[in-house]
């Protein structure tokens, strides 16, 4: 694992150095959708892969991007499981009187209001398929101390990688500090969130540390911007007995997935 991400770090700060790239169409970024595929995203759906249902999952991610790097090397790995899902945004009139370069930075700075995800709901199974809320705290952090609260950061300009720390507050994985790490180069802004400490339900083991690695990346084409989401899971069975219940992981994993695309997308709508 730790190799490959480090072949991915590589290939950011290699090409970090050149001009933006051309954007390419809708059509171009997703090469391996069909065109079914592409209207259902044009209207506003959303496409899901589960590894555990045998899917793969960088198949929905851009074409040439960070995203699609990682999840390659993710998806077909006998000691993890992942799950995936593609969306696509038009721009709006406010983004279509903006350049570029304007865009990419809105977009960046959208991904760093990480303490706007408070309140964002999902559709829980055990609540009989009623809304709730996901995260009732949420804040960016100075370092792994999560009493070190901070703003959210406002850039002037696109750096091609950042790094720190926020605290969630999750309905039923409890509080726990993340590390949040941002690569930009080109028309792609990839977002990395990684638990630093062992996640619990209901006071039970579930995640070791540094096991869980989400992921929500957003490429620019001519049209709007793709959004993928990918959560990949190490060492760790997609289904943790708790008690008398049972936690299906891809399952949570993927409705965190939807719950940030969502809040990703509505922010910059």
């Amino acid at each position: 694992m730790h190799i490959k991400r480090i072949v991915i770090l590589l290939f950011v700060l290699v090409f970090a150095v050149f001009p933006a790239f051309c954007l390419n169409s809708l059509r171009e970024a997703l090469p391996g959708l069909s065109e079914e595929e592409i209207q259902s995203l044009l209207n506003g759906e959303t496409i899901k892969a589960y590894t555990v249902k045998g899917d793969k999952t960088a198949v929905l991610a851009a074409a040439n991007s960070i995203a699609y790097n990682m999840a390659s090397d993710t998806q077909d790995l006998d000691y993890a499981f992942s799950e995936a899902l593609v969306s696509f945004v038009p721009y709006n009139d406010e983004f279509k009187s903006m350049t570029e370069d304007e865009i990419y930075l809105e977009l960046f700075n959208t991904m760093q209001k990480i303490s706007t995800v408070v309140g964002i709901t999902y559709r829980s199974h055990s609540s009989g398929g009623e809304e709730e809320v996901l995260f009732t705290d949420a804040y960016m952090l100075s370092s792994s101390n999560k009493k070190n609260r901070i703003d959210d950061p406002v850039y002037d300009s696109v750096p091609n990688r950042t790094s720190s720390y926020a605290y969630l507050k999750d309905n039923r994985f409890g509080g726990n500090v993340y590390k949040i790490e941002y690569y930009a180069y080109g028309n792609e802004i990839f977002l990395e969130i990684t638990n630093t400490k062992t996640m619990k339900y209901m006071g039970f083991s579930c995640v070791a540390a540094n096991a869980l690695h989400m992921y929500v990346d957003a490429v620019m084409t001519e049209e709007g911007v793709v959004v993928y989401g990918l959560a990949v899971v190490y060492n760790q069975k997609p289904t943790v007995n708790v008690l008398v219940t049972s936690v299906d992981l891809p399952s949570a994993f993927m409705k965190r997935l939807t719950s940030l695309k969502d809040w990703f997308i509505e922010s910059v709508i």
